[in-house]
């Protein structure tokens, strides 16, 4: 009843379209009014249904949890009604908020009480290595400005919520992908196919590659869950890093491009286009940055097939989908990319 209320208030949206000013950077048709709306009105319904059902759940939910959850479902629900895409909000805006309030539900009293110690010791040195980091990333011209304020935040969750072992393997892929967005460089430019602003990644690369890592560090932090937790963070990663690997690594050497969905050939750089070339090196990394995940204690030897075909149903389902839907607008790169890493991880988990 929660969601539905969210989704219900996220009209309130719709009402800020008198507003001139404020709009927002990265989709000029919102607003900040609106945006600030559909979370007031969204946080305040959904709160209001919360407490209303709350008496009726065996266990009754902490007060708190009635509270907080609902507001910080509809804020993130509100930022991606944001993005500009043409995918129907009256999905993803509930699918948002629901898979929000379901990481809500694991936490328990006790494990959030057990983990503040540890986030406070944690935090300041989180904080402070990730601004270090974001600062010479921007400096290397690895990052835009925003991709280091995303990626600042993103490795700040990370580090705070699952350790310096997972950060650790997150700075590995991102030396990974960086790496290999400049081989080839001269030939991804003559063919058009060369990434934006001169491989420079931006904050929504970040996010879409490392979101669903931060929500498992959150995770492993405030839950019963670690390890699943931490398993998931390995396999997110693991997609992101190979399915970059496998794209930068198509586009340079690859010679025999096709659709998934088709097997039609196409031209190298086409959307939900794979390679043999890029799908072997993809394998490569997806496995090396998995061991490199076990390595680091992060998961057990026993995992490393879950992971490897994590990330490998991730990018399949992520070509079949870019094949079909991000040429209409759909779906954007990013989206797709937090979709790869999204069920990398759940088929992981369900495989481990």
């Amino acid at each position: 009843m929660t969601i539905c209320g969210l989704n219900a208030f996220s009209s309130a949206h719709s009402a800020s379209s008198a507003f001139i000013r404020g709009r927002l950077p990265w989709n000029p048709d919102k607003t900040a009014a609106g945006t600030l709306a559909f979370v007031v009105c969204g946080g305040v319904g959904g709160g209001a249904l919360a407490l209303w059902t709350r008496p009726a759940v065996t266990p009754m939910p902490p007060l708190a949890f009635a509270l907080a959850a609902p507001l910080v479902a509809a804020t993130l629900a509100a930022l991606v009604e944001t993005i500009p895409i043409r995918l129907d909000d009256n999905l993803s805006v509930p699918v948002t908020a629901g898979a929000v309030l379901w990481i809500a539900s694991l936490m328990t009293a006790a494990s959030v009480s057990g983990s503040r110690d540890g986030l406070a010791a944690t935090l300041p040195w989180a904080l402070g290595l990730n601004a270090v980091s974001a600062w010479l990333g921007y400096r290397a011209k690895t990052v835009s400005r925003s991709g280091a304020t995303g990626g600042a935040l993103v490795g700040s969750i990370i580090y705070a919520g699952a350790g310096g072992e997972a950060w650790t393997l997150l700075f590995v892929t991102f030396v990974v992908a960086s790496i290999t967005s400049r081989l080839g460089l001269k030939r991804k430019v003559l063919l058009g196919i060369a990434e934006e602003r001169g491989g420079r990644r931006g904050a929504g690369n970040a996010i879409a590659n490392c979101g669903v890592a931060a929500v498992a560090a959150i995770a492993a932090a405030t839950t019963p869950y670690r390890s699943a937790s931490l398993l998931a963070i390995v396999a997110a990663l693991s997609a992101g890093g190979s399915d970059t690997v496998a794209s930068e690594i198509g586009k340079a050497w690859g010679r025999s491009t096709f659709l998934v969905t088709t097997f039609r050939r196409v031209k190298p750089g086409t959307p939900g286009a794979m390679s043999l070339e890029g799908t072997a090196a993809g394998l490569v990394a997806a496995f090396a940055l998995g061991a490199t995940g076990v390595a680091l204690g992060l998961a057990p030897a026993s995992t490393m097939v879950a992971i490897v075909v994590g990330a490998t149903a991730g990018a399949l389902i992520e070509s079949a989908l870019s094949a079909t839907l991000e040429g209409p607008g759909i779906l954007n790169n990013d989206m797709l990319n937090f979709i790869n890493t999204a069920v990398a991880a759940g088929v992981a988990i369900a495989l481990a």
